[in-house]
């Protein structure tokens, strides 16, 4: 059995971190808000800039960085437990937490999120309205837990048939860069063709492009390959190092873009299937997370891999503080809405209380037992 590395349990923290802050940013004019609950209109260039670079930062290899860490953990959960056992454990700690967010979590996000944009009804009102509507609940950010189910299962099954999985490295020794490089060429050019069947700004769950599942699907059974050969364990900065570069070359392009069209900070570059920029995009996204993530680890394991009481308990309370943040977050959207002050001041107050509001709840809740089983 694997033992749990605090290290990635602190790239999980900083990971959701960004989430909320990004979240809250999003709202504030930055590029990317796509559907999320609230957001107001910007039409300053410096605010919508500077949030953007921002949450660009971080935007294409964030989820994918979440996904692979889940993947990586689901290997010596399923060797632990066996089939059976991880299947019901999994329905149960993923499944429960989507039906609670769907009928409730997320019907409150979204009532206070209208009253954010002026909606003066009631709760019962604007259920009433939704259900006749033909809208029962709300999935949001949960979206995340459903691919980390579906995958689950899906790992689940391809174990019970190969245990020994399919694919045994030739060496033992992490792999080298001319693999991948083809692992890149292979899983953008594959994000660039589901993206020509699934275009950007199509939904799944309500929430993030179908165009993304190709490359959600590879983080996640990557990072079950990567558990099985250790390969987070042998990676070091020698072979970090040259993807780490080129993740950075990646970030900086979005900049130069972002100045050269100033007038349109939205995804229509990259939303047009089967164009030059789409393809330009599946690659960007593969590499970006790639190198960052590799990079990431290499740096966490070093510097911040020493257990704490603190770093154990947010550690714990990561998945906690995803399922809460969107209600936190649109209640501080909710106080700040009517308030008058510049997005970028209400950024500043609302990001950092938000993230903090966050944790704080959710070690507040894990103190309840059942909570704690759950989540």
């Amino acid at each position: 059995m694997k033992e749990r590395s605090i290290y990635l349990d602190n790239i999980k923290v900083f990971l959701i971190s960004y989430v909320i802050t990004g979240h809250i940013a999003a709202s504030y004019g930055a590029i990317g808000g796509g559907r999320w609950n609230y957001l107001e209109t910007v039409n300053d260039f410096a605010t919508k800039a500077s949030l953007s670079l921002f949450v660009l930062v971080a935007y294409s290899f964030l989820m994918g960085m979440f996904i692979f860490i889940a993947g990586y953990f689901t290997f010596p959960s399923l060797d632990k437990k066996g089939v059976s056992r991880f299947v019901k454990e999994r329905i149960m700690r993923l499944g429960l937490p989507l039906v609670l967010y769907y009928f409730l979590i997320g019907p409150f996000v979204r009532y206070f999120s209208k009253l954010a944009k002026g909606y003066d009804g009631s709760f019962i009102q604007f259920l009433t309205e939704s259900y006749h509507s033909g809208i029962y609940g709300f999935m949001g950010v949960m979206w995340f837990v459903v691919l980390i189910l579906v995958f689950s299962l899906a790992y689940a099954a391809f174990w019970y048939f190969f245990p020994q999985g399919w694919y045994k490295p030739k060496t033992d020794s992490f792999p080298a860069n001319t693999k991948i490089l083809l692992f890149v060429l292979l899983v953008g050019f594959s994000s660039f063709v589901a993206r020509i069947i699934f275009p950007m700004g199509g939904d799944f769950a309500g929430s993030r492009p179908l165009g993304s599942i190709v490359f959600f699907g590879t983080s996640f059974f990557l990072g079950t390959t990567a558990a099985r050969y250790n390969w987070v364990e042998k990676l070091n900065l020698k072979s970090a190092l040259p993807w780490a570069i080129a993740a950075l070359v990646a970030m900086i392009i979005p900049v130069v873009l972002l100045i050269v069209f100033r007038k349109n900070l939205g995804i229509g570059m990259i939303a047009k299937s089967g164009s030059l920029a789409s393809l330009f995009y599946a690659y960007w996204e593969v590499i970006k997370t790639l190198g960052t993530g590799m990079i990431s680890i290499v740096l966490f394991r070093k510097w911040f891999n020493k257990p704490s009481k603190l770093s154990d308990t947010l550690g714990k309370s990561v998945f906690l503080a995803y399922f809460i943040h969107p209600l936190i977050c649109v209640l501080f959207l909710y106080a700040f809405s009517t308030s008058g002050l510049h997005p970028l001041l209400k950024f500043a107050i609302v990001a950092p209380t938000a993230l903090v509001t966050t944790f704080a709840t959710a070690w507040l809740l894990r103190l309840i037992p059942v909570v704690r089983k759950i989540l």
